[in-house]
């Protein structure tokens, strides 16, 4: 338990908005306190928390102290987390408000946002059952969103706020709409639009250059030389700089943009999901560097 609760805590502190200034020594502690509190006392981390205590408990056939941490959790978070529910380590439950019910399981590293409901089915499709959502890795569930019923939502799947699930969501797909439907925009899908925009048009001596600055950033932020902030300081000036011929990288990479520059800000450090984001910018550049095309 105590690893799982470890990566609650870090999926927490990355998305406590904070920064944390490096000067003066006074300041940069006060910042820091103040974040560990806002994390540990007002963010839902603590739900995470009493939730897998409330399992330990169980599991140790201690009595009442597991209906403790369920009133404590509903009372102060608004979360109720059934008995059957398995969830895996680095769980993010942004504002609490939250119910998963049901023989659910729930894999690493996901983030549910409020009024989310995981769980049984009572339809006349599926009739009722004490099967609930099978979640892979990596998942964001948006707000208001339901998943309903044995089924299964694909590692690095996204579903989008007030969407009802009650069928698959395969792999790093999006799903939408009430009920909701896949939208073909997979990571994959993306970086071939990425390789087709590279193969057609030949980039300036001035884009060519930004690519190669990127990726030198890239690497440099790999090797230790250069910090996370910074790397991602770079990548960002650069895209601004360039012209159309890159917009096709810059939109499909928003999404890993947006979150490395939130890690970045919260001063967070090396986790999978920052390198998957590094990773993901590093092969679009590639894309430019390797496409055989024309130079004017």
């Amino acid at each position: 338990m105590a690893g799982g609760l470890t990566q609650d805590f870090d999926a927490h502190v990355l998305f406590t908005f904070t920064q944390v200034p490096e000067r003066p020594a006074l300041a940069n502690r006060i910042t820091r306190v103040r974040r560990w509190f806002t994390v540990a006392f007002v963010e839902s981390w603590l739900a995470a928390f009493l939730f897998r205590l409330k399992m330990r408990l169980r599991a140790g056939r201690v009595p009442l102290l597991p209906g403790l941490c369920d009133m404590l959790n509903r009372a102060l978070f608004d979360v109720s987390i059934g008995n059957a529910v398995e969830i895996g380590p680095g769980l993010m439950m942004t504002h609490g408000h939250v119910v998963i019910d049901g023989r659910t399981r729930i894999g690493r590293g996901c983030q549910i946002n409020p009024w989310v409901t995981i769980g049984l089915s009572n339809s006349r499709k599926l009739g009722f059952s004490l099967d609930g959502p099978t979640i892979g890795d990596d998942v964001h569930i948006g707000t208001g969103a339901k998943v309903i019923g044995p089924v299964h939502v694909g590692n690095g799947a996204r579903i989008g706020a007030n969407a009802v699930v009650v069928d698959d969501v395969p792999a790093g797909a999006t799903a939408v709409g009430v009920p909701a439907r896949v939208v073909r925009r997979a990571r994959d899908a993306g970086q071939a639009d990425v390789r087709a925009a590279a193969a057609r048009s030949g980039l300036s001596g001035h884009d060519e250059r930004l690519v190669d600055d990127m990726r030198r950033a890239i690497a440099e932020y790999r090797l230790g030389t250069r910090t996370l902030r910074s790397m991602v300081d770079a990548v960002l000036g650069a895209f601004e700089n360039a012209s159309d011929a890159l917009r096709p990288a810059e939109s499909h990479l928003r999404e890993d943009l947006i979150f490395l520059d939130a890690v970045a800000a919260t001063g967070g450090h090396e986790s999978r999901q920052v390198a998957a984001a590094v990773d993901a910018v590093e092969r679009a550049l590639r894309s430019f560097n390797d496409a055989p095309v024309g130079r004017p």
